[in-house]
């Protein structure tokens, strides 16, 4: 059981109708019909979590509908030496952009984009699986298969997602950078993971240094040509006939993208972040079909792929290219576009204290910051003056676990300066305290048992 303070009065407390109609009462109501399985509350469903740890994940699986195409025959085989060794779903073979397309339809757009201070534009599933398409079609045909290294030097930009859902289609993996990274830190991640190809946006000045033969692919922030030579451009892409979007499958363990700890490469898995994050997305940010999401945050983080993954929940992503605090502008876009739930840094939203302009929010009904809780005196500012019936949620991601160990609970109520809970199967016995665990370096040792999002190190 979570031992918690429980302070005096909560801030925001969910009605009775958002308690009934959470996806993590929905969660609830499955385990009862389908295992005859019943919870009081929270801490009860989360006790059980962490207890029977097999029957929990393959829960989730099955929840959240994780599709295999080879049948899998273990669980988890876990190695109490080494979390990272644990074997997950074993024999099970998936693809990531296969449970984000199976949500197209004709109904709504795939996702939005705003480039700060410009119109916002839609871009519907037919469009985004066209591209998709049509970039795996050329990585394939230039040789790029299951396993290579595709890197993007790329913006938070349309075509940042596109490729991103393209080298994921054919089980190549992906890694990413900031076009406002220096060369010398561009050029040392590229010996690192040897790239077939390499996406790069304009706006980079000078190529890094990369292996005879690779790949690079301009992508365009306008009519000019780029400063340096490229063996393709974008729109030469999208010419390209392509057939029906076909997908790879891997192995649950497989990379899905590979992320830096200093100058050590981590390699995120497949199946570890595909379920992890249908885990937070679905039941603890309570993301739905009819929803839109706005993560305020740069191409090269772990919450850019929260973005994507908000795909996996059939909710809409609205990708957001600027710094936000011009005039009030992200807020504006928030009011105007009907956001309902809203992600940034605690830093972040600090600054927007001082540029927060006039606005009722009427669509929004989270917000969180995904790098810790925000003090007890600026959760009291927010909902004194950004919204008083908000749902306020306090993450901790981990770059390294490619998610959070706390978090927020849709049926729980919000107390100032406090994450909510400890997620579903997750725990800690070297700090059991769930505030002070939000500030701790990562290392495995904060965990009492193995998480399937737990990378690997070459």
């Amino acid at each position: 059981m979570i031992l918690d303070r429980v302070p005096l009065k909560p801030l925001w407390t969910p009605s009775r109708s958002i308690v009934e109609q959470s996806n993590l009462k929905r969660f609830q109501n499955w385990l009862f019909v389908k295992k005859g399985l019943y919870f009081r509350d929270y801490h009860d469903l989360w006790d059980w979590s962490v207890t029977d740890i097999e029957d929990f994940w393959e829960c989730i699986w099955s929840f959240c509908d994780v599709k295999t195409h080879s049948l899998y025959w273990n669980v988890v085989v876990p190695d109490p030496k080494n979390w990272a060794k644990t074997k997950w779903f074993t024999g099970a073979t998936i693809n990531y952009a296969e449970h984000i397309f199976r949500h197209k339809n004709t109904n709504k757009p795939a996702f939005l984009y705003q480039n700060e201070g410009e119109h916002l534009r839609e871009f519907s599933w037919r469009e985004l699986e066209k591209h998709v398409a049509t970039v795996a079609t050329y990585l394939r045909h230039i040789g790029v298969s299951k396993g290579d290294s595709v890197m993007g030097i790329l913006p938070n930009t349309p075509e940042t997602v596109i490729a991103f859902l393209a080298v994921h289609s054919i089980g190549a993996v992906w890694s990413i950078l900031s076009p406002n990274t220096d060369v010398k830190t561009l050029s040392e991640r590229a010996k690192v993971l040897t790239p077939k190809v390499v996406f790069v946006h304009h706006s980079v000045r000078q190529l890094p240094s990369l292996k005879h033969g690779t790949v690079t692919v301009a992508v365009p922030v306008s009519d000019e040509a780029p400063p340096w030579h490229t063996t393709n451009t974008w729109d030469d892409l999208l010419k390209i006939p392509s057939p029906p979007l076909e997908f790879t499958y891997v192995p649950f363990e497989h990379p899905l993208w590979v992320s830096f700890s200093t100058t050590v490469p981590v390699f995120h898995t497949t199946g570890g972040i595909l379920l992890e994050h249908l885990k937070l997305l679905t039941i603890h940010q309570n993301f739905k079909d009819s929803d839109r999401v706005l993560w305020h945050t740069p191409s090269d983080t772990t919450t850019w792929q929260l973005s994507i993954s908000t795909l996996l929940t059939g909710a809409t992503p609205v990708f957001y290219q600027g710094a936000g605090l011009q005039k009030g502008h992200l807020w504006e876009s928030i009011d105007r576009n009907k956001i309902n739930h809203f992600g940034c840094s605690k830093a972040f939203l600090e600054t927007l204290r001082t540029s927060l302009p006039t606005l009722k929010f009427n669509s929004l009904q989270s917000i969180t910051t995904y790098d810790a809780p925000l003090l007890a005196e600026e959760f009291e500012w927010v909902y004194q003056y950004v919204k008083k019936d908000v749902w306020l949620v306090g993450l901790g991601i981990h770059h390294y676990l490619g998610s959070s160990l706390v978090g927020g609970s849709p049926t729980l109520p919000v107390f100032a300066g406090e994450a909510q809970c400890m997620l579903l199967g997750c725990k800690s016995t070297a700090f059991p305290d769930k505030s002070q665990l939000v500030t701790q370096p990562w290392t495995n040792d904060l965990l009492a048992q193995p998480l399937p999002s737990i990378p690997f190190a070459k």
